[in-house]
């Protein structure tokens, strides 16, 4: 117990230096990094379901974005939507997002130091795979950007469920891993997607490793029975996903954006690369600038976040090493095992998971001299379409060589026989990946406690409005412009999700110097619209910058404001407050009714 008690505390310790300072600021900094903003689309949700339930409206349709036509919230994970509704009622949207974040990094390393302490009975191998696989760098990547996807604990205990089962197929580890394979599915579904595919590879390695059709088959009926309580602990998650599936089939969304067929030319953008296991993070503060060169070439891919999948050099050759010693025929001398053969079940499973994972993770085919070679992808998405980053297989790559690289410290701490001599080779050896996987300065944050002025400005104005915000979001909803209604708390036209009518109608108002754009505006029910004059300009597109020049010759709309540029408050720290000039122009004409083909 007190070993477990030192784990635990050594790795919040890691977490709070890992993720440094983000502890510090809980309600006014989040994880991120500034050229993504999906992590604000989550702050909107938490802030909206509060919002809802405080002003007694349903959290699942919304008529205070993509107004007047509203939008539809979907929610597939209802249980943890209900954890962070109670969380953000308690406390707020931003402590929300982050308390998640943190209690990711500690519980994946407790479960992973769990998954390893039953296969090695070594709890300091047990603790170096704990390590890699936490503060890997695909999770500190996913942390500042998909929250669901930063969730990766779940998918340790699930294999810890798998080991249990195919020792002793009794009831209590039948519900066990259901009960895990329930947490992975219930925070994403690409992850419980992996795991699908792990538990049928994990029922093929166990026929081919034993040989025994017999057992093999009890092992499928006690999985299946798993997959029936699974499916009723979910079945209201499932109801969710499958009602929304056939309402975006009805409504053209099927194959938008946010749909469930996914463009098959996905599948080659976002797939993973030779370079992508191998070279460090490019926000490494020592070898980062080296990969930024190979970042958007055939050989590293073109995705900052998708195709951070690197290993580690020393956790692969301690994986190596693990794999070196089991096929010259060494055994794991702590393996919880009866017998030599059950002992190197472990490490033969997980070298094959490792082979397999990295397969899943190629694009759908190899070229060969002219000769395509077909990876696993391109069969799996005639059978699930709506999964296209298998790029994100990489995770279970990461996890199998953490295990594989806490077997090859283990065969190392073998040769020393005194408890000092083992903490100083595996603190030596954590040091080394906790290095490899560093990611700042800069620090990965964001302040997010304050807004540019012009919201706050709106938020004092009085009455009931709507708001319009240029450059128009039609490609997909423009998350910052959802956050900012945080602070505001007015209604606005944007929001909206492709393949909806909502959509379409914004696609009619992009250029806001065009006279019937100010009708349709008024008839959407917008007061004011805020013109984002930088983003006219970042472009540097000729046509925008002669957009930005036109606005202001509309007669449809009056100036009212002009904000100056702002700047953040704190050196070294990205904030949202930091914007170029923004100008408020009141909506002055008579409305116009759309008229759409």
């Amino acid at each position: 117990m007190k070993s477990i008690i030192t784990v635990i505390l050594l790795l919040i310790l890691l977490t709070f230096v890992f993720t440094f300072p983000l502890a510090l600021r809980l309600n006014s900094y989040i994880p991120g990094f500034s050229s993504t903003d999906e992590p604000y689309g989550a702050l909107w949700h938490f802030w909206w379901m509060k919002y809802a339930l405080v002003n007694h409206l349903s959290s699942a349709n919304t008529e205070i974005i993509a107004v007047p036509f509203g939008q539809i919230i979907h929610s597939a994970y209802v249980y943890w939507h209900s954890i962070n509704k109670l969380s953000t009622l308690i406390t707020n949207q931003i402590f929300t997002y982050n308390i998640q974040v943190l209690a990711s990094f500690v519980l994946t390393g407790i479960i992973t130091y769990a998954l390893s302490l039953y296969i090695f009975k070594s709890n300091f191998a047990a603790l170096f795979s704990a390590i890699i696989f936490a503060f890997c760098p695909y999770h500190s990547v996913r942390s500042w950007q998909h929250l669901g996807l930063s969730f990766i604990q779940w998918m340790p205990l699930y294999i810890l469920s798998l080991l249990l089962l195919k020792k002793d197929k009794i009831m209590r580890n039948i519900l066990f891993a259901a009960l895990s394979f329930s947490l992975v599915m219930g925070f994403d579904l690409y992850y419980a997607y992996f795991m699908f595919i792990a538990t049928i590879l994990f029922i093929i390695f166990y026929y081919f490793y034993y040989r025994n059709l017999k057992e093999t088959f009890i092992l499928i009926k006690s999985i299946l029975i798993a997959g029936i309580v699974v499916l009723a602990i979910e079945s209201f998650d499932l109801y969710q996903v499958i009602k929304f599936m056939f309402g975006a089939q009805k409504s053209n969304i099927a194959h938008g954006v946010y749909g469930y067929v996914r463009p098959f030319e996905d599948l080659f953008a976002q797939s993973a690369r030779p370079l992508s296991y191998l070279l460090p993070a490019s926000v490494h503060p020592v070898f980062g600038k080296f990969t930024e060169n190979f970042i958007g070439t055939a050989l590293y891919g073109g995705s900052f976040t998708e195709h951070t999948l690197y290993l580690g050099w020393i956790p692969l050759l301690l994986a190596f090493l693990a794999v070196k010693k089991l096929l010259s025929g060494a055994n794991l001398s702590h393996a919880n095992a009866s017998d030599s053969k059950t002992g190197n079940f472990y490490l033969s499973f997980f070298i094959f998971l490792v082979i397999a994972a990295w397969l899943f993770s190629q694009p759908p085919w190899w070229s060969i001299f002219g000769l395509k070679l077909y990876m696993p992808s391109f069969f799996m998405y005639r059978l699930a379409p709506m999964f296209r980053a298998y790029c994100r297989f990489g995770v279970v790559v990461m996890l199998a060589v953490a295990v594989l690289a806490g077997a090859g410290l283990e065969f190392i701490l073998g040769r020393f026989k005194t408890q000092k001599a083992k903490f100083a080779i595996t603190t030596f050896f954590c040091s080394l990946v906790l290095f490899e996987f560093w990611n700042y300065p800069p620090y990965k944050v964001i302040d997010v406690s304050g807004v540019p002025g012009v919201y706050y400005w709106l938020k004092g104005q009085p009455g009931d409005f709507t708001i319009a915000e240029y450059p128009l979001d039609i490609n997909g909803a423009n998350e910052m412009y959802k956050f900012y209604q945080t602070a505001h708390e007015k209604k606005i036209i944007n929001g909206t999700t492709p393949g909806t009518y909502a959509n379409k109608v914004t696609q009619a108002i992009i250029k806001l110097s065009a006279p019937k754009t100010t009708g349709i505006l008024k008839w959407m029910g917008a007061r004011y619209v805020l013109v984002h004059k930088q983003d006219y300009l970042n472009t540097e597109l000729i046509e925008d910058r002669n957009e930005l020049d036109n606005i202001p010759k509309n007669p449809g709309l009056k100036l009212i404001k002009t904000f100056t540029a702002q700047e953040c408050t704190q050196k070294g720290i990205v904030c949202i407050q930091k914007t170029g000039p923004i100008d408020v122009y009141e909506v002055i004409t008579q409305p116009i009714r759309p008229e759409l083909e």
